[in-house]
């Protein structure tokens, strides 16, 4: 063989490679889009963020928004999630024949929310949820309308009282 050769890439190699580059950038960029308890569990990543989006359901916000506010809650009861979201699929499955992420009717989705709303899984999962989504200054104004505090501006006389951008009001 000579050192031409050996340099030469064959079309199997150059895929293999070009395909390895590929996928390992994808991994690296899914890295900063979830949080690392997300990607480590990713099963319980995705039934929490199907039961997040159908509390507060806002389709332009980004996965890792409703995942990163649930990291405490995971941390200090994770026993009460992993049960809670247990049941919930449990109903689902009873009602549906499919767990709860995979039930593609939104209203279905609703009537089984519907059911466990008092419970403490669904309480500490939703107001974990509020503050975390309506709270981040990230979402105020490209999701929301919200263009923040005026109190460090004069107030809302003075910044105008009249400037309201939500369209959804």
């Amino acid at each position: 063989m000579t050192d031409a050769s050996r340099a030469m890439l064959s079309r199997r190699r150059f895929l293999t490679l070009t395909g390895a580059l590929t996928a390992g950038s994808l991994a690296l960029g899914a890295t900063g889009l979830w949080p690392r308890w997300a990607l480590a569990e990713p099963e319980l990543a995705n039934r929490l963020l199907r039961l997040g989006r159908d509390i507060y359901p806002h389709e332009a916000i980004e996965d890792r928004y409703y995942l990163e506010p649930l990291t405490p809650l995971l941390e200090e009861q994770r026993d009460m999630i992993a049960a809670g979201l247990d049941d919930l699929d449990r109903r689902a499955r009873a009602a549906h024949g499919h767990a709860y992420a995979g039930i593609d009717s939104g209203a279905e989705r609703e009537a089984l929310l519907r059911q466990i709303q008092n419970g403490d899984f669904f309480q500490a999962v939703r107001n974990t949820l509020v503050v975390g989504l309506y709270n981040d200054s990230e979402l105020w104004e490209p999701h929301f309308g919200y263009q923040g505090s005026s109190w460090e501006q004069g107030g809302y006389i003075n910044r105008g009282f009249d400037d309201l951008v939500i369209d959804w009001l």
